[in-house]
């Protein structure tokens, strides 16, 4: 102790006390409400961030619902366009079935009718035929000027001559 009371001096204690204590106030007064209120304003700044990120999150959120909600309304479109074409596809075709249907009917009426037409015709020339046949075999036998069993052996070979003559293709 000794050393503390030849070293230390009761005056420059009290100087230095009261030193200090006017830094201390001055200090106070002047910077150290500043640096609260800095620190106050920077701790408001934060929270106003840390506020502006929780609502960028919940809008981010609500954005992606939106988008989610977008997407499915999207892709039942997509189901519905292309249920719409299948439909589309499959009437077209039943149309094309049906006009095919149509146009193969009358197709094959039109040829029935030429069909029965080429009869009527083939029939209309195979009695032109008989009836040239006939007057060629009148007149052979009247040419002749036969007796009855001469008439009728002439007759039938004229007429065997006729059905294998490649002129009528044969009467058989």
């Amino acid at each position: 102790m000794e050393f503390f009371q030849a070293n230390i001096q009761l005056r420059e204690v009290l100087v230095q006390l009261l030193a200090f204590l006017i830094v201390f106030w001055t200090l106070k007064t002047l910077a150290w409400k500043p640096i609260l209120k800095g620190l106050d304003a920077r701790r408001e700044r934060i929270q106003n961030e840390l506020d502006k990120i929780e609502t960028a999150k919940k809008e981010i959120e609500s954005l992606r619902q939106e988008y989610t909600a977008h997407l499915q309304k999207i892709d039942e479109e997509a189901r519905t366009k292309i249920q719409e074409a299948i439909d589309e596809g499959r009437r077209i075709a039943r149309e094309i079935q049906e006009k095919a249907r149509t146009e193969s009917q009358a197709t094959f009426e039109k040829a029935k009718e030429n069909l029965n037409l080429e009869i009527a015709k083939a029939r209309l020339l195979l009695r032109h035929d008989i009836a040239d046949l006939t007057i060629r075999i009148s007149e052979k036998v009247i040419q002749e000027k036969m007796t009855g069993t001469k008439q009728q052996e002439k007759i039938l070979e004229l007429i065997d001559e006729l059905q294998t003559s490649p002129r009528q293709g044969g009467l058989a």
